[in-house]
């Protein structure tokens, strides 16, 4: 009988089968194996479609600033893994993450006439060509601007533009954009090497009329498909013109060549969503 003590740990603890059946449950002892077969078994289609964790990844020199930039990613970003490094080389040693799908190079105030961010660059380009590169940095110079994309960057981030829009920019590029900053274009006057080359080359561009007539739709943000319609040609028509301006340009993308563009022309533009793909 009980004594009116420890009620609660009594029920808590009050068998829920006899002796004999606790023995029949017992008698035949599953394996891991056999459980993990059951589970399976019970729900075949678990982890078959699971999507992959999108991840992102930071590559800072300086364990000060690579710290809390990385818990503002992590906080901006909390459905993806992130993993930071201090080189480049260290990135890809790690195993933590196998395949980053959106690369943050903090080059700070060196720029990109620092060996190490070309490098980092290059070889980012080289073993992570999936992956959407950005340099953030503590310039807001259109020299470096310009290198980054040359060097397949996807976007140029100063550090002096607030969280959001930071934020912002990292997921239009991580969907498939590319971002440059509107500073950076405002200051694209002419300088005196710009001014001498487009004295050898008519309105500054090396273009035929209809690149040209083409090249100005790119500058309004306009896809291909659109730009076919307006100009009444087809669109893989509009594709190979698209080539031969980014060839002309020396440009690595759209956004590239219209950056170059505005540069030739020293007219101010504000930066525009374009398609990442060329057609």
């Amino acid at each position: 009988m009980s004594t009116g003590k420890n009620t609660f740990l009594e029920g808590a603890y009050e068998p829920l089968v006899s002796e004999d059946e606790v023995c029949d449950l017992f008698v035949e002892e599953e394996s891991p194996r056999d459980l993990n077969d059951a589970a399976r078994s019970a729900d075949p289609l678990k982890n078959v479609h699971e999507t992959p964790r999108p991840s992102m990844a930071l590559i800072d020199p300086m364990a000060l600033t690579r710290g809390p930039i990385g818990e503002l990613l992590s906080r901006a970003f909390p459905g993806s893994a992130l993993v930071t490094a201090s080189t480049c080389e260290e990135l890809l040693e790690t195993g933590e993450i196998r395949r980053p799908n959106l690369v943050v190079v903090y080059i700070r105030s060196a720029g990109l006439a620092n060996t190490w961010a070309r490098s980092a660059l290059e070889l980012l380009r080289a073993r992570l060509p999936e992956a959407s590169v950005v340099v953030l940095s503590d310039k807001n110079d259109l020299d470096d601007v310009n290198q980054a994309l040359t060097h397949g960057a996807r976007g140029y981030i100063p550090s002096c533009v607030e969280c959001e829009i930071a934020f912002a920019a990292l997921r239009f590029i991580s969907a498939g954009g590319v971002f440059v900053p509107a500073a950076a274009l405002r200051s694209t006057a002419a300088k005196p090497d710009d001014q001498d080359e487009r004295q050898r080359r008519p309105g500054g561009l090396d273009l035929t009329p209809r690149e040209l007539s083409v090249l100005e739709l790119l500058r309004e943000g306009k896809p291909n498909k659109l730009i076919a319609r307006q100009l009444d040609m087809q669109e893989s028509t509009v594709k190979v013109h698209v080539r031969n301006i980014l060839r002309k340009l020396g440009a690595a993308n759209r956004t590239h060549a219209v950056f170059v563009a505005n540069r030739l022309l020293g007219q101010d533009a504000e930066p525009v969503a374009l398609p990442a793909r060329v057609g």
